[in-house]
């Protein structure tokens, strides 16, 4: 398990401090993410900080929403698969030489 650690780092020309469980390299990789997704919306359009900062929480939520729908339906084919081989092992053990 991480060390809780404090993270302090500058985003939307705030400077904000916590802790937290997680390694320098996921954070810098969270920021990255998150400075990217700010690139983006303001090419649409210049928008005040706090309606950027509402604008990319929803950005974040929809990319994870997508995420997880897209895990859920890798984890029912595979499960499908998974159910698939089983059947076809059960079906080839006479043939390998299993009872």
């Amino acid at each position: 398990m991480l060390n809780s650690k404090e993270v302090v780092f500058e985003f939307l020309g705030q400077r904000f401090t916590f802790r937290a469980h997680i390694s320098e390299e996921e954070i810098t990789e969270v920021l990255a993410y998150l400075e990217e997704k700010k690139k983006e919306v303001e090419k649409i359009k210049k928008v005040p900080t706090f309606k950027l900062a509402v604008w990319l929480l929803l950005q974040v939520a929809h990319d994870y929403v997508k995420l997880k729908r897209e895990k859920e339906e890798l984890e029912e084919y595979l499960k499908g698969q998974i159910l698939k081989l089983g059947e076809f092992l059960e079906q080839e053990k006479p043939s390998l030489g299993c009872s």
